[in-house]
């Protein structure tokens, strides 16, 4: 079951909860719950059971809560949690820079700094990028997998949700085939993760998902 975000955001004492989850950095005690939203008793635990039910919370130990994920929660209320990277890398193609740099080099320049970087390609491409500048986690597919777009939804799912416990998770569907690049659009969209796209000739950034949208989507806005 995914986390039904909409529904839990729709009872205003449900979004206080959550609220003070994030502002905890996605994990917190039910006495730090109650001093922040000012609930108390039956009230406070209907909502945590409430949230409970609708995916968006778990028990990590009695009377201890966290978000199932960090994101995007944490990403809205603008927590203080790390930020990890998420991408395709595709051929060299005649490039001097590979888009994870770009990416990365940019990012920064909008005050993300992702403590992890995980990019998912193929090893044709990695070949070709052996002296790629920043710390990678590659995650290697194979030629059937990055041209069929639910076998690369069912690659990707894992590492994303794994991600998602612990880090607001940037994910970018520049490089690599159309298929890769729809598939993390439709992951994106389904998580409701940040999504960026790197125009490289230009040097920019586009969210295509943006703090901004998810609130929108989420009725915060």
């Amino acid at each position: 079951m995914r986390p039904d975000y909409k529904e839990a955001l729709r009872l205003n004492n449900s979004r206080l909860v959550l609220r003070a989850i994030a502002e905890e950095g996605g994990i917190a005690r039910f006495s730090t719950i109650s001093k922040k939203t000012g609930l108390k008793g039956s009230v406070l635990r209907y909502h945590l059971k409430r949230l409970e039910d609708l995916g968006v919370i778990e028990m990590e130990v009695k009377g201890v809560y966290r978000l199932r994920y960090k994101c995007p929660l944490c990403f809205i209320f603008e927590s203080n949690v790390p930020y990890a990277y998420l991408g395709l890398l595709g051929r060299k193609e005649g490039r001097r820079e590979s888009e994870t740099e770009v990416a990365m080099s940019l990012l920064r320049k909008e005050g993300i700094r992702p403590i992890l970087n995980y990019v998912f390609t193929s090893i044709e491409a990695l070949n070709e990028w052996r002296d790629i500048k920043v710390p990678v986690q590659w995650i290697l597919c194979k030629n059937d997998e990055i041209i069929d777009i639910d076998l690369m939804k069912s690659k990707v799912r894992p590492q994303l949700e794994a991600l998602l416990r612990d880090y607001v998770v940037i994910v970018d569907c520049t490089s690599a085939t159309k298929p890769a690049t729809i598939a993390f659009y439709d992951l994106a969209q389904e998580y409701l993760t940040p999504l960026i796209y790197i125009y490289e000739e230009r040097r920019k950034l586009i969210w295509l998902i943006s703090r901004e949208r998810i609130k929108r989507e989420l009725e915060l806005s």
